[in-house]
Protein backbone atom coordinates (compact mmCIF):
# COMPACT_ATOMS: atom_id res chain seq x y z
CA UNK A 1 0.00 0.00 0.00
CA UNK A 2 1.21 3.25 -1.04
CA UNK A 3 1.87 5.86 2.14
CA UNK A 4 2.95 9.18 1.47
CA UNK A 5 3.28 11.47 4.25
CA UNK A 6 2.57 15.44 3.85
CA UNK A 7 3.71 17.62 7.11
CA UNK A 8 2.35 21.54 7.77
CA UNK A 9 3.61 23.29 10.65
CA UNK A 10 0.45 21.98 12.69
CA UNK A 11 -1.15 19.52 10.41
CA UNK A 12 -0.30 16.31 9.10
CA UNK A 13 -1.46 14.46 6.39
CA UNK A 14 -0.78 10.70 5.69
CA UNK A 15 -1.91 9.52 1.81
CA UNK A 16 -2.83 5.22 2.12
CA UNK A 17 -3.67 4.03 -1.35
CA UNK A 18 -6.05 6.35 -2.24
CA UNK A 19 -7.46 7.44 0.74
CA UNK A 20 -6.19 10.63 3.13
CA UNK A 21 -5.74 10.84 6.82
CA UNK A 22 -5.66 15.18 8.16
CA UNK A 23 -4.55 14.73 11.14
CA UNK A 24 -4.78 18.34 13.37
CA UNK A 25 -1.11 18.03 15.08
CA UNK A 26 -0.67 20.31 18.05
CA UNK A 27 -0.64 17.65 20.60
CA UNK A 28 0.44 19.78 23.45
CA UNK A 29 -2.11 22.00 23.09
CA UNK A 30 -4.69 19.34 22.79
CA UNK A 31 -5.19 20.39 19.42
CA UNK A 32 -6.82 23.73 20.00
CA UNK A 33 -7.94 25.79 16.96
CA UNK A 34 -5.20 29.03 16.45
CA UNK A 35 -4.92 30.79 13.29
CA UNK A 36 -1.71 29.22 12.01
CA UNK A 37 -3.38 25.98 12.31
CA UNK A 38 -6.26 27.45 10.90
CA UNK A 39 -4.62 28.12 7.91
CA UNK A 40 -2.08 25.12 7.77
CA UNK A 41 -5.30 23.39 7.60
CA UNK A 42 -7.06 25.48 4.95
CA UNK A 43 -3.63 24.89 2.76
CA UNK A 44 -3.26 21.19 3.98
CA UNK A 45 -7.37 20.69 3.03
CA UNK A 46 -7.14 22.25 -0.36
CA UNK A 47 -4.62 20.03 -1.55
CA UNK A 48 -6.10 16.81 -0.43
CA UNK A 49 -9.09 18.10 -1.96
CA UNK A 50 -7.49 18.67 -5.50
CA UNK A 51 -5.54 15.31 -5.62
CA UNK A 52 -7.37 13.49 -8.20
CA UNK A 53 -5.67 10.07 -5.95
CA UNK A 54 -7.69 10.90 -2.84
CA UNK A 55 -10.91 9.43 -2.60
CA UNK A 56 -12.00 9.94 0.94
CA UNK A 57 -10.54 11.61 3.92
CA UNK A 58 -10.72 10.94 7.73
CA UNK A 59 -9.99 14.01 10.31
CA UNK A 60 -8.25 13.17 13.54
CA UNK A 61 -6.38 14.64 16.02
CA UNK A 62 -2.99 13.95 17.00
CA UNK A 63 -2.17 12.66 20.83
CA UNK A 64 -5.45 11.66 23.43
CA UNK A 65 -7.41 14.65 22.11
CA UNK A 66 -9.31 15.45 18.61
CA UNK A 67 -9.60 19.31 18.97
CA UNK A 68 -10.27 21.78 22.56
CA UNK A 69 -11.96 24.12 20.77
CA UNK A 70 -10.68 27.84 20.25
CA UNK A 71 -6.90 28.33 21.54
CA UNK A 72 -7.90 30.78 24.55
CA UNK A 73 -4.75 32.87 24.22
CA UNK A 74 -4.54 32.88 20.17
CA UNK A 75 -7.76 32.44 19.23
CA UNK A 76 -10.64 33.95 21.35
CA UNK A 77 -8.66 36.46 23.91
CA UNK A 78 -7.58 38.45 20.91
CA UNK A 79 -11.43 38.99 19.71
CA UNK A 80 -12.67 41.95 22.20
CA UNK A 81 -9.78 44.34 20.02
CA UNK A 82 -10.66 43.73 16.63
CA UNK A 83 -12.26 45.93 15.34
CA UNK A 84 -16.03 45.36 13.19
CA UNK A 85 -13.94 44.92 9.88
CA UNK A 86 -11.61 42.73 11.34
CA UNK A 87 -13.92 41.12 13.29
CA UNK A 88 -16.08 40.12 10.03
CA UNK A 89 -12.75 39.03 8.66
CA UNK A 90 -11.58 36.74 10.96
CA UNK A 91 -15.24 34.87 10.76
CA UNK A 92 -15.53 35.02 7.61
CA UNK A 93 -12.71 32.96 7.19
CA UNK A 94 -13.38 30.77 9.86
CA UNK A 95 -16.70 30.38 8.06
CA UNK A 96 -14.71 28.82 4.85
CA UNK A 97 -12.75 26.81 7.32
CA UNK A 98 -15.68 24.54 8.41
CA UNK A 99 -17.61 25.11 4.98
CA UNK A 100 -14.83 23.34 3.10
CA UNK A 101 -15.24 20.35 4.95
CA UNK A 102 -18.79 20.46 4.37
CA UNK A 103 -18.44 20.98 0.69
CA UNK A 104 -16.23 19.03 -0.28
CA UNK A 105 -16.83 15.96 -2.87
CA UNK A 106 -15.26 13.45 -0.91
CA UNK A 107 -16.71 11.66 1.91
CA UNK A 108 -15.18 12.87 5.21
CA UNK A 109 -14.90 10.53 8.23
CA UNK A 110 -14.19 12.20 12.26
CA UNK A 111 -12.17 9.88 13.95
CA UNK A 112 -12.90 11.57 17.55
CA UNK A 113 -10.17 10.00 19.71
CA UNK A 114 -10.08 12.06 22.93
CA UNK A 115 -11.76 15.51 23.86
CA UNK A 116 -14.17 17.54 20.65
CA UNK A 117 -15.64 20.37 22.73
CA UNK A 118 -16.58 23.72 20.89
CA UNK A 119 -14.48 24.82 17.49
CA UNK A 120 -13.49 21.16 17.49
CA UNK A 121 -16.73 19.71 17.97
CA UNK A 122 -18.44 21.72 15.20
CA UNK A 123 -15.38 20.67 13.07
CA UNK A 124 -16.32 16.79 13.49
CA UNK A 125 -20.09 18.24 13.04
CA UNK A 126 -18.77 19.37 9.58
CA UNK A 127 -18.19 15.73 8.98
CA UNK A 128 -20.10 12.94 6.73
CA UNK A 129 -19.72 10.28 9.42
CA UNK A 130 -18.32 10.41 12.89
CA UNK A 131 -16.43 7.40 14.79
CA UNK A 132 -15.40 7.43 18.33
CA UNK A 133 -13.18 6.22 20.74
CA UNK A 134 -15.41 5.13 24.07
CA UNK A 135 -12.64 7.67 25.82
CA UNK A 136 -14.05 10.60 23.49
CA UNK A 137 -15.95 13.70 24.95
CA UNK A 138 -18.05 15.91 23.54
CA UNK A 139 -19.51 19.04 23.94
CA UNK A 140 -20.59 22.60 22.67
CA UNK A 141 -18.34 24.68 24.98
CA UNK A 142 -18.93 27.84 23.88
CA UNK A 143 -21.43 29.04 26.40
CA UNK A 144 -19.03 28.55 29.11
CA UNK A 145 -17.06 31.46 27.53
CA UNK A 146 -19.96 33.32 26.99
CA UNK A 147 -19.99 32.98 23.53
CA UNK A 148 -23.11 31.05 20.76
CA UNK A 149 -21.54 27.72 18.86
CA UNK A 150 -20.19 28.54 15.25
CA UNK A 151 -21.97 25.48 13.58
CA UNK A 152 -23.39 23.94 16.23
CA UNK A 153 -26.50 26.13 16.12
CA UNK A 154 -26.51 25.26 12.43
CA UNK A 155 -25.69 21.76 11.98
CA UNK A 156 -26.89 20.40 15.31
CA UNK A 157 -30.18 20.73 14.52
CA UNK A 158 -30.19 18.47 11.65
CA UNK A 159 -28.34 15.57 13.06
CA UNK A 160 -29.91 15.29 16.95
CA UNK A 161 -32.93 17.64 16.18
CA UNK A 162 -33.68 21.29 17.90
CA UNK A 163 -34.60 19.59 21.60
CA UNK A 164 -30.93 18.18 22.39
CA UNK A 165 -29.52 20.91 20.21
CA UNK A 166 -30.96 23.68 22.47
CA UNK A 167 -29.75 21.34 25.74
CA UNK A 168 -26.19 20.69 24.76
CA UNK A 169 -25.94 24.67 23.52
CA UNK A 170 -27.53 26.19 26.45
CA UNK A 171 -25.34 24.02 29.22
CA UNK A 172 -22.22 23.34 27.31
CA UNK A 173 -22.15 19.96 29.21
CA UNK A 174 -19.78 17.10 27.92
CA UNK A 175 -21.42 14.17 26.85
CA UNK A 176 -19.37 10.82 26.84
CA UNK A 177 -19.33 8.35 23.33
CA UNK A 178 -22.31 6.07 24.40
CA UNK A 179 -24.54 9.10 25.05
CA UNK A 180 -23.51 10.66 21.41
CA UNK A 181 -24.22 7.55 20.08
CA UNK A 182 -27.59 7.26 21.45
CA UNK A 183 -28.91 10.49 20.23
CA UNK A 184 -27.60 10.31 17.18
CA UNK A 185 -24.65 12.44 17.28
CA UNK A 186 -21.79 9.75 16.63
CA UNK A 187 -22.30 6.85 14.42
CA UNK A 188 -20.58 4.11 15.67
CA UNK A 189 -18.05 3.73 19.27
CA UNK A 190 -15.21 1.32 18.89
CA UNK A 191 -12.28 0.79 21.84
CA UNK A 192 -9.49 3.52 21.49
CA UNK A 193 -7.10 0.71 19.72
CA UNK A 194 -9.95 0.36 17.30
CA UNK A 195 -10.69 3.61 16.64
CA UNK A 196 -8.16 4.40 13.24
CA UNK A 197 -8.25 0.68 12.05
CA UNK A 198 -12.34 1.15 12.05
CA UNK A 199 -12.21 4.90 10.29
CA UNK A 200 -9.28 3.02 7.90
CA UNK A 201 -11.68 0.44 6.68
CA UNK A 202 -14.41 2.77 6.08
CA UNK A 203 -12.30 5.50 4.12
CA UNK A 204 -11.03 2.34 2.00
CA UNK A 205 -14.39 0.87 1.45
CA UNK A 206 -15.91 4.51 0.72
CA UNK A 207 -12.64 5.18 -1.79
CA UNK A 208 -13.20 1.85 -3.57
CA UNK A 209 -16.79 2.69 -4.41
CA UNK A 210 -18.43 4.39 -7.41
CA UNK A 211 -18.48 8.48 -8.20
CA UNK A 212 -21.94 8.16 -7.27
CA UNK A 213 -21.14 8.37 -3.63
CA UNK A 214 -20.03 12.20 -4.01
CA UNK A 215 -23.26 12.69 -5.96
CA UNK A 216 -25.11 11.41 -3.14
CA UNK A 217 -23.40 13.54 -0.52
CA UNK A 218 -24.13 16.80 -2.78
CA UNK A 219 -28.11 15.45 -3.03
CA UNK A 220 -28.02 14.72 0.82
CA UNK A 221 -26.91 17.78 1.34
CA UNK A 222 -28.95 20.37 -1.50
CA UNK A 223 -32.32 18.29 -0.54
CA UNK A 224 -32.51 19.98 3.22
CA UNK A 225 -33.81 23.12 1.42
CA UNK A 226 -35.78 22.11 -1.40
CA UNK A 227 -39.16 21.14 -1.92
CA UNK A 228 -39.98 17.53 -3.29
CA UNK A 229 -40.80 18.52 -6.33
CA UNK A 230 -37.83 20.28 -6.39
CA UNK A 231 -36.27 17.61 -5.50
CA UNK A 232 -37.40 15.44 -7.57
CA UNK A 233 -36.70 17.27 -10.92
CA UNK A 234 -32.98 17.70 -9.16
CA UNK A 235 -32.67 13.87 -8.56
CA UNK A 236 -33.85 12.94 -11.94
CA UNK A 237 -31.19 15.25 -13.11
CA UNK A 238 -28.41 13.44 -11.26
CA UNK A 239 -29.48 9.89 -12.18
CA UNK A 240 -29.29 10.75 -15.83
CA UNK A 241 -25.59 12.12 -14.78
CA UNK A 242 -25.13 9.07 -13.08
CA UNK A 243 -26.49 6.78 -16.12
CA UNK A 244 -23.51 7.36 -18.11
CA UNK A 245 -20.69 7.06 -15.86
CA UNK A 246 -17.83 3.80 -16.48
CA UNK A 247 -19.28 3.20 -13.26
CA UNK A 248 -22.46 2.57 -14.04
CA UNK A 249 -21.63 0.68 -16.79
CA UNK A 250 -19.05 -1.44 -14.76
CA UNK A 251 -22.06 -2.04 -11.93
CA UNK A 252 -23.98 -3.46 -14.27
CA UNK A 253 -21.62 -5.31 -16.56
CA UNK A 254 -20.34 -7.05 -13.44
CA UNK A 255 -23.92 -8.00 -12.40
CA UNK A 256 -24.34 -9.51 -15.45
CA UNK A 257 -21.20 -11.87 -15.40
CA UNK A 258 -21.48 -12.49 -11.68
CA UNK A 259 -18.65 -10.39 -10.39
CA UNK A 260 -17.54 -7.90 -8.38
CA UNK A 261 -17.21 -4.38 -9.71
CA UNK A 262 -13.87 -2.54 -10.00
CA UNK A 263 -14.89 1.24 -9.87
CA UNK A 264 -12.63 4.05 -10.96
CA UNK A 265 -15.05 6.91 -9.99
CA UNK A 266 -15.47 8.14 -13.27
Amino acid sequence: MKTDIRDYSTIKVTQKANFAVVELNRPEKFNALSPELAEDFTIAWSDVTGDDTVKSIIITGAGPSFCAGGDVEEDLNPLREMDPIEFHKYFREAGLFFKGVIDSEKPVIAAINGLAVGGGLDLALCCDIRIASEKAKMGEFFVKMGLSPDMGNYLLPRLVGPAWAKLLCFTGDIMNAAEAEKIGLVQKVVPPEELMPEAERLAKRLADGPAAIGFIKKAIHESQDMSLESYLDYITRMQYQLCHTKDHKEAVTAWLEKREPLFTGK
